[in-house]
């Protein structure tokens, strides 16, 4: 038996297939050995959700470049090298490069090339059509592609960014490969490929020298997962999953038959992870409107969105939103969706009348209520203004170097974030920044970071947290990336003996430990710093009323960072900007997918299926049961249930050492499912668990439930959440399991927070409660509200609101159909135009709208302009301006404008009128006063 780094080392014209026994190792050992990974399918034959993009991604891609001669080394199962794929010729001929000039094929010829069609492009395997222009997210590319035709003809290739969804860079050509293993209009054939014709292997692709680790085990793996696929499947499933699925186990012993054994320490390999390279998805819009939402018009209160409807009439066409309240019904110009927000707050509110002037003498308590309680905010703010800071500037080589060791490619926001903490650090006053985030968005890399900078400029650090399992997993991250630079970090907690704890705390005052990480022990009278810079404080919320007040008085005097996965709306950040420093991670991390969730009632068979899946790939299982008592007695079920898994159990009332043991087994993967309470729901981090099982799902809360589910997904591995309920529900927990099966994607959270009214959670932002006011106005006006009264104390600048309102103008002015076809993207676009407060924004929007759908037609070109005119109009002070038969009528403040041709200008009035105006001719006669063009 050979070593493989012998026959690696010998220079060789085949490429080498290198099977081992599971897929974790595979994904390993690739990595290692920075070879490709031909990974099996991540789900069950014939289940509901198909193989992940991820899988089909690494398989197409490994397939491609052996086609191509570019590949040396393929590291693989057994089983995933037994499944059916392409026969050669196959994937020859369903891949095509394309260029300039060339015909483009339609959307059948896409579809029945795997891919699937969407509105917008954000993920791999993806296709949308837009009138003549075509997205499509190819396997082999990091950026998807877009082309713009003329006719059938391609007339510009570019590849474009998903998050903004605007071009980058121009091609002369791309790769179009196929986006599954087989060609077929219908999709759901992934792990059955050869009944769609598709019965060709590996094998096909190259002259292998074959090599196996640990033979004999690679076979007792491929067994037994036969095995556990046998007992999922119904006769007539596994009769079709023999047929079309892969080889039979007499064919792959005939193809391995001249495969060479070799030796590997899987134990003494030294794993590196790469930093991903997959695209992040942007966040969706929490103002998002759909047909019998909520909404609030700003001078008329709460309503009921019921469409957008085109009005034609003698001088054009113009789009309405259409809103219904209890006694009439309004129609709003689109240009004024400024006006107009989504109701987030109570959703048994009642809507307005138009006559009775309820509304505005609600908008008035709030504004009163929000006057006295910005005050107080104000007086600390003011107090914190008079206090020297430290001036903390660190060290840019060390924090280079310190920067590196991230594995990870930092997010848009992470990168904001860590520089705007930095020069709160270095400047002349104490820090007080909160940073927000869904779960898993990174804010652990920004105080890792900012702890650096404080102890290479000589302090000390402390990290506030609200639970022991916390505490720890914080220990281990710090003290992986800070002890290599010489840091010294301690933890301060329940498990530390009494003993090890007293030299702590005398080390600590002895200036001996540079960071100090626990929960409220920290706070307690006799642990003292010698030189405190900073303090860190995660789920600030979680900690009780008699820490809060430590956490104000520690304000005024150090640095303070304090960390939530509250997520919140971008609006709020805006409201609060100058009040508190905050940082917002919206961003999901590089390669995240949304969790696949399930709510089901609970079935074993179900549970048994959902932990071999997940062990199967190589990865782990949380699972839930949050009541103590009966903890054991699950476990004990589980174990039978799984005879094959490491199962170990945790929770709170343990003692402190046996749930370290557990925890730590589960985190160093030495155990491959952990039943335990919710303690799992703070901040663990385990980034091989990418599934998680919640039995008695309907007893938790929903921002509870999203907690749980954010302990998964924390890779570029697709992940599983299972909520399960073994009895009736009421309607309310139906209603809570609805909305965490319905919000998966990137930025859930914020919906889910909001959907569940956790608005509340909003007073820890503002330190006092607010959901009554919340809820009055609902939150988008609230925000809009405290913004201006936050203006109004902080800067004394008046409450004067600028608007100007453009009636009877003719021309129309709307963005045909079958140029944004999709509702929701045409009202984005509306608010967006709505929101531009510069002929800057504007433009560039107009560019963007070019690029992502093509040639303008004149109704959006005149559309763009009405906006020009109104913000110009705003900066000149106009109030009013309309069109009357013939006569254009300007109405100003001052009675300053300049106006070419001749006019009369009524002094009392303070109008400019211009008389016999041809209807034709008034948009270009604005454009000429107010745009000079």
């Amino acid at each position: 038996m050979s070593s493989l780094k012998d026959l690696l080392s010998r220079s060789t014209e085949r490429p080498v297939l290198l099977i081992v026994p599971t897929e974790k190792e595979a994904s390993q050992i690739a990595s290692t050995l920075n070879a490709r990974h031909f990974p099996g399918p991540d789900v069950f034959p014939f289940e509901e959700v198909p193989v992940s993009f991820f899988v089909r991604k690494g398989r197409i891609e490994t397939l491609w470049s052996l086609l191509n001669e570019d590949q040396k080394l393929v590291v693989a199962s057994l089983y995933s090298v037994s499944r059916f794929t392409f026969p050669v010729e196959s994937l020859k001929s369903l891949s095509k490069k394309f260029r300039r000039g060339e015909t483009f094929i339609d959307a059948f010829r896409l579809q029945n090339l795997g891919y699937e069609r969407t509105y917008l492009v954000r993920s791999g395997g993806e296709f949308s059509i837009r009138g003549d222009i075509i997205d499509v997210f190819p396997p082999i590319y990091e950026r998807p592609i877009r082309i713009e035709l003329f006719g059938n003809s391609i007339e510009d290739i570019r590849s474009f960014d998903v998050i903004s969804q605007t071009s980058i860079e121009k091609l002369k050509q791309f790769v179009l490969l196929p986006a599954r293993e087989y060609a077929c209009e219908s999709h759901d054939y992934d792990t059955i490929v050869g009944k769609a014709g598709s019965n060709g292997t590996i094998f096909d692709y190259a002259n292998f020298e074959i090599l196996m680790v640990d033979a004999d085990r690679c076979f007792e793996e491929f067994a037994k997962l036969e095995r556990q696929i046998r007992e999922f499947l119904s006769d007539e499933q596994y009769e079709e999953y023999r047929k079309y699925s892969g080889l039979n186990l007499a064919e792959l012993q005939r193809r391995l038959q001249n495969a060479k054994e070799v030796q590997l320490d899987l134990q003494g390999l030294e794993y590196s992870e790469k930093k991903a390279s997959l695209l992040q998805v942007p966040i969706i819009d929490e103002g998002e409107l759909n047909v019998g939402d909520l909404v609030v018009h700003e001078n008329y209160g709460v309503g009921v969105f019921e469409a957008v409807k085109p009005v034609t009439n003698a001088l054009g066409t113009k789009e309405y939103i259409v809103i219904r309240y209890e006694d009439a019904t309004i129609y709003v110009p689109v240009e004024r969706l400024d006006k107009i927000h989504k109701y987030i707050g109570d959703p048994d509110v009642k809507i307005d009348r138009l006559h009775g002037g309820t509304w505005k003498r609600r908008l008035d308590k709030v504004k009163e209520d929000l006057r006295r309680k910005i005050a107080e905010l104000v007086d600390i703010y003011m107090r914190r203004q008079e206090v020297k800071g430290l001036g903390l500037v660190g060290d840019s080589e060390m924090e280079r170097r310190f920067a590196e060791t991230f594995p990870y490619v930092e997010t848009h926001d992470q990168s904001i974030a860590i520089q705007e903490v930095l020069e709160d650090l270095a400047s002349d006053r104490p820090m007080d920044r909160l940073l927000c985030g869904d779960a898993g968005y990174g804010k652990t890399e920004v105080a890792l970071r900012a702890a650096f900078r404080c102890v290479v400029s000589g302090k000390q650090v402390a990290l506030l947290v609200p639970t022991t399992v916390l505490a720890k997993q914080h220990y281990r991250i710090f003290k992986q990336r800070m002890e290599p630079f010489g840091v010294s970090v301690a933890l301060l907690d329940r498990s530390v003996p009494k003993s090890e704890r007293n030299k702590i705390v005398e080390d600590l005052r002895a200036g001996k430990i540079d960071v100090l990480i626990g929960t409220s022990a920290l706070l307690s009278d006799n642990v003292k710093f010698s030189d405190l810079g900073l303090v860190i404080i995660d789920e600030e919320q979680n900690f009780g009323v008699e820490q809060k007040e430590t956490f104000k008085k520690i304000r005024l005097n150090v640095n303070v960072l304090s960390m939530s996965a509250t997520p919140i709306p971008r609006t709020l950040h805006m409201a609060m900007n100058g009040m508190r420093d905050m940082s917002v991670l919206t961003t999901p991390p590089l390669g995240r997918l949304p969790v696949v969730t399930y709510v089901a009632r609970y079935d074993d068979r179900l549970v048994r299926g959902a932990i071999l899946r997940e062990i199967n790939r190589g990865g782990q299982v949380i699972y839930v049961h949050n009541r103590v008592e009966d903890l054991r007695e699950v476990y004990e079920k589980i174990c039978r249930l799984v005879p094959e898994a490491r199962i170990v159990m945790a929770h709170g009332q343990m003692p402190t050492r046996k749930l370290m043991e557990a925890v730590r087994s589960f985190y160093e993967r030495n155990s491959d499912v952990i039943v335990c309470t919710s303690i799992m729901q703070n901040g663990i981090d385990v980034p091989s668990a990418n599934t998680i099982v919640v039995d008695d799902a309907h007893r938790y809360g929903l921002a509870q439930l999203y907690q749980l589910r954010g302990r998964v997904g924390r890779s570029d591995k697709r992940a599983f959440a299972y909520f399960l309920f073994d009895c009736e529900l009421n309607p309310s927990a139906l209603k809570r399991l609805q909305v965490i099966r319905e919000f998966s994607g990137p930025g859930s959270g914020l919906k889910i927070a909001l959907k569940d009214m956790e608005i509340r959670g909003i007073g820890t932002i503002f330190g006092f409660e607010q959901h009554g006011n919340v809820n009055a106005v609902g939150l988008n006006m609230y925000l809009q509200i405290l913004n201006e009264e936050l203006k109004h104390t902080m800067r004394a600048e008046p409450l004067e609101r600028v608007d100007v309102e453009i009636e009877g103008l003719p021309g129309s002015f709307y963005i045909p159909e079958d140029f944004i076809e999709n509702e929701m993207e045409r009202l984005r676009t509306y608010r967006r135009m709505a929101s531009c407060e510069s002929l800057k924004s504007l433009d560039e929007l107009k560019a963007e709208l070019r690029d992502r759908f093509g040639e303008l037609p004149e109704q959006v070109e005149q559309l763009i302009d009405l906006f020009k005119i109104r913000l110009v109009a705003i900066q000149k002070k106009i109030k009013k301006i309309a069109f009357d038969e013939t006569t254009l009528k300007v109405y100003t403040e001052n009675g300053s404008l300049k106006l070419p041709g001749k006019f009369i200008y009524n002094e009392k009035e303070k109008v400019y009128l211009l008389y016999n105006i041809p209807a034709e001719r008034c948009l270009s006669l604005l454009k000429k006063i107010f745009l000079r063009y």
